[in-house]
């Protein structure tokens, strides 16, 4: 049965921010609407201000949120100085950051808006090319799913190649489909933990056709890869719809009527007649 975008757009809004990961308690939930609430409030207006964007969304990525190493460096630099960084430090390593899929719900009609916004948006807070083009690279596969199309491999090789972006991640992403778990599971040793936490998502929306396995793998994968299972969950929630991934992630804690009218809101899907 072919499923709605409103389906789609739901499904992708709740494992993005329903997906432990991080190592974390679901606690993060909250965190994680509020980013993409904010998102729907400063962007889907006639001249969106990216600069007023950084601004709230850092105010409200507390310390205490459940967010990636780079986001949380990178949200602090902005509280502290009103500016984004210019740099990572060399003992920082590179992470996917976990709030951006929403961003696909903006703009996922549009390649060129959705590439371009989703890389200023991560260099906002991730300084580092690994990890701007890895959050292109789960975009781009969002945006694809959205539409209904399960292949998205040649899509996100061209949004990777035609942007030079890093090497490992165009290398791995085509040669994703061949990959198996074990593969994934040696990134976390081997390559920049942007990189291995993007294939990862990437992998377990493309290969693994249960739900639920794909999950139970992405939470469990190392602590470096911890940004995998909020985008991975999402690419599911995009690919299997809200209902599928609410049966595979149980109860946490989210309020779904509201997440619903979220996603059709950033997704600009009109609400049927007679609701509110």
């Amino acid at each position: 049965m072919s499923l709605s975008l409103s389906t789609r757009a739901s499904g992708l809004l709740l494992g993005q921010v329903g997906a432990a990961g991080l190592g974390q308690a679901p606690a993060g939930a909250l965190v994680r609407v509020t980013l993409a609430r904010i998102l729907a409030e400063e962007l889907l207006v006639p001249d969106p201000d990216l600069a007023v964007l950084a601004q709230r969304w850092a105010a409200a990525a507390t310390p205490d949120a459940r967010l990636d190493g780079g986001s949380h460096a990178g949200f602090a630099h902005l509280r502290e100085t009103g500016v984004p960084r210019q740099s990572r430090p060399p003992a920082e390593a590179p992470t996917l950051p976990a709030h951006l899929l929403p961003v696909a719900l903006l703009a996922f009609e549009n390649p060129p808006t959705l590439v371009g916004l989703t890389w200023h948006l991560a260099a906002l807070t991730h300084p580092d090319p690994e990890s701007t083009w890895g959050a292109v690279a789960v975009n781009v596969a969002a945006a694809r799913l959205l539409q209904g199309f399960r292949d998205f491999v040649p899509d996100v090789i061209e949004a990777l190649r035609n942007n030079e972006a890093p090497a490992l991640l165009l290398e791995t992403v085509r040669r994703l489909p061949l990959l198996r778990r074990e593969n994934i599971n040696a990134l976390a040793g081997s390559a920049s933990p942007a990189i291995g936490a993007a294939c990862a998502a990437l992998w377990a929306a493309h290969t693994e056709p249960r739900t639920s396995s794909a999950l139970e793998w992405l939470e469990q994968l190392p602590a470096p890869l911890g940004s995998a299972a909020a985008a991975g969950a999402g690419l599911l929630g995009a690919r299997d719809g809200i209902e599928a991934l609410r049966i595979a992630l149980g109860e946490r804690g989210v309020d779904l009527k509201a997440l619903k009218r979220l996603a059709d809101q950033l997704a600009r899907i009109a609400a049927p007649h007679g609701r509110a």
